[in-house]
């Protein structure tokens, strides 16, 4: 009756768990907003705004002016993207971080976050055609990696070979890595989609295309 119970309870918490996290990183996200911004030159001049018009009791006209507000935050956001989508803005970032990134303490934290946005957000992954095997950094050691172009002529005119040019990723931040040229009958092509080879090196290997857990066979095994 107890292992039943047990069964039960754990595969509720697997169901749960991620709904749980989901939501307290979201209300997390939120509320730094909001702390951000309640106290804001902003939200005073709405709020003197809100009492020079004598509106404090029309719940209406204030939730319309704060989603105004609200309004104004979306088109700041995409303003700061239109103005770093050119050249001056991209500069401008570079200089931003990396000054912010020479200050102590800060530097770790600001740095980890901006590896973390650009794992999410970066478009690198469509330069990733397959996901490859090969024998590197020695014989019997098989590195997974992305093969990014199946030519390259400066190493075939010097070597005379025909070579594939494949990136290893470092787990489980797969944004940097090596850069290596592998011989075409060494390069061996995986049954997985780029995605699960991204998923596989940021998981350290845990999270593997075409294993599934069963809850129940865990069990078992305890």
């Amino acid at each position: 009756m107890l292992k039943v119970i047990r069964t039960y309870f754990y595969a509720g918490m697997i169901v749960l768990l991620p709904i749980f996290f989901t939501i307290y990183i979201i209300n997390w996200l939120i509320n730094i907003v909001i702390g951000l911004t309640l106290d804001s030159f902003m939200v005073s001049i709405i709020n003197n705004i809100i009492k020079t018009l004598g509106v404090e009791q029309n719940d209406r006209i204030v939730l319309v002016i704060y989603l105004v507000y609200l309004l104004m935050i979306l088109v700041f956001i995409l303003l700061i993207g239109l103005i770093t989508k050119n050249i001056v803005g991209k500069r401008l970032k570079k200089r931003m971080d990396d000054l912010i990134c020479k200050l102590p303490i800060i530097k770790q934290v600001y740095s980890t976050m901006l590896q973390i946005v650009a794992l999410v957000s970066s478009n690198k992954n469509s330069g990733y055609k397959k996901v490859v095997s090969v024998e590197y950094p020695k014989k019997g050691i098989y590195s997974i990696g992305f093969l990014t172009a199946e030519k390259n002529e400066a190493i075939t005119k010097c070597y005379g070979k025909e070579v594939y040019n494949v990136f290893i990723p470092t787990s489980p931040n797969p944004t940097s890595g090596m850069f290596i040229c592998v011989p075409i009958e060494d390069v061996h092509e995986l049954d997985m989609s780029v995605e699960d080879g991204v998923k596989l090196i940021v998981s350290g290997g845990v999270i593997a295309p075409g294993i599934e857990y069963d809850l129940d066979e865990n069990d078992d095994e305890k």
